[in-house]
């Protein structure tokens, strides 16, 4: 940790020479002082700090004036060490500002150089952290070359210069960062996350460089127990989840709750990702949750109109329309229970059994009785006719009358989806039937 000072305020004229990079002044403040101080056996001025506890070389140096450091530094080295009430040193405040010549000049001067240059500040950030935050490749370069091993600090919430580099989509310090000095380079972000689990946000490029330099990375989890797989599925960026299924297995890791990356994509109506993992997770209908979901659970709890569209097309997805989650719903319950009248209309299918009960022995027709919708409601119908729930008028609805809504509510609605909703899936979403 950098050096504690007991400090003083500093002499307003010093503050105002190094504050405007007045040398002059700064001379005649040492000039007046150096006498006074010598018989009196004071302190020196250049002890004094700002109310936030900056010395004369903290503030030369966030200023970049270069010769003003100099002079300082040539007056006591030790303010080298210094640090503020923030734990910056002069070297933190140089790389943060971006002036390279302080910053290389205050490393040449550094008296125990890899403590000096590791030093840390009131959130656990060396000077790189700070150089890489603010973009300032050149002092990255500089640091890199004088201390490679600054890479492999992380600060107070396990973040590395390369995790700040990624999340900032800067590719040319992701390149100086994982070069040839590369070794011991953290990749670490907060939650456990890796570089690369950013890297599917902001950029491919990266994303692929980060894959080079490291093939490990794409099987590591985060604090949630998801790969940057996970979060690529949530992306519409297919290119990105077919780099990261260069490891196929990758499509079966569950993160904490027991979602797969296919639930993801489906969560996020992201159909040719959906499309893509099922051609590779042929078992797609067994891949289920903590609370026993398949996708199609998924995509409808979410309504996701889309997923469910195609997954309703097709015969071999037969299975997960009638299958129970953990509480003993279908697809179609939860359908009713949460409203999605268009996605009821493309569950009911003759392939369909009406008749399961959830866990509370209820049900879909029973659940729709509990509910009450204020526009298109599913009771409104079902109590057509005699009132009996059970009635053959009932059962009829379910069957036929919600799948001939009129076209003016399945306009609303695929107008909210999608422009040409029935066109994008034809277009986006290509299975082996």
């Amino acid at each position: 940790m950098a050096a504690r000072h007991n400090p003083h305020t500093m002499e307003h004229r010093l503050l105002k020479a190094v504050a405007t990079g007045d040398t002059n002044l700064f001379k005649q403040v040492l000039g007046s002082q150096s006498s006074a101080t010598a018989e009196q056996g004071e302190e020196s001025c250049l002890r004094g700090v700002t109310a936030e506890g900056s010395s004369a070389l903290h503030i030369a140096a966030s200023c970049g004036y270069l010769e003003l450091v100099k002079m300082v530094c040539a007056q006591d080295i030790s303010l080298i060490k210094a640090s503020n009430n923030m734990l910056d040193t002069p070297l933190i405040c140089a790389a943060r500002a971006g002036h390279i010549d302080v910053a290389d000049y205050l490393m040449e001067c550094a008296m125990d150089e890899q403590e000096d240059l590791r030093a840390r500040n009131l959130d656990g950030e060396t000077a790189m952290h700070e150089a890489v935050r603010n973009g300032h490749l050149p002092v990255l370069q500089g640091l890199m070359s004088r201390d490679s091993g600054l890479a492999a600090v992380v600060d107070e919430n396990g973040v590395s210069p390369l995790y700040l580099a990624v999340a900032s989509n800067r590719a040319d310090m992701v390149k100086v960062l994982i070069g040839e000095s590369s070794d011991g380079v953290s990749y670490s972000g907060p939650d456990g996350q890796t570089a690369l689990h950013a890297a599917v946000y902001v950029s491919r490029e990266i994303s692929e460089s980060l894959q080079r330099w490291k093939e490990t990375l794409a099987r590591e989890v985060d604090g949630y127990g998801r790969t940057a797989l996970h979060y690529a599925a949530l992306t519409k960026n297919l290119g990105l989840v077919k780099l990261l299924l260069a490891d196929s297995s990758l499509a079966f890791v569950p993160d904490n709750e027991g979602l797969y990356p296919v639930h993801i994509a489906a969560i996020a109506g992201n159909v040719n990702v959906v499309c893509k993992f099922m051609k590779i997770c042929l078992n797609y209908d067994e891949l289920l949750d903590n609370k026993r979901r398949n996708i199609l659970h998924c995509a409808v709890e979410h309504g996701r109109v889309q997923v469910v569209w195609h997954i309703c097309r097709s015969p071999k997805f037969v299975r997960m329309m009638n299958a129970r989650d953990g509480e003993g719903n279908t697809p179609l319950h939860l359908a009713v229970n949460h409203g999605r009248t268009m996605i009821f209309s493309f569950l009911m299918d003759a392939r369909v059994n009406l008749n399961i009960m959830n866990n509370e022995g209820l049900t879909p027709l029973d659940v729709a009785f509990s509910k009450i919708h204020s526009d298109y409601t599913f009771s409104s119908c079902f109590l057509t006719g005699d009132g009996d729930r059970h009635s053959a008028r009932a059962r009829q609805w379910m069957r036929h009358d919600l799948v001939s809504i009129p076209s003016r509510f399945f306009q609303q609605e695929y107008q909210i989806m999608s422009p040409s909703p029935v066109a994008h899936f034809h277009q986006t979403w290509q299975l082996n039937t």
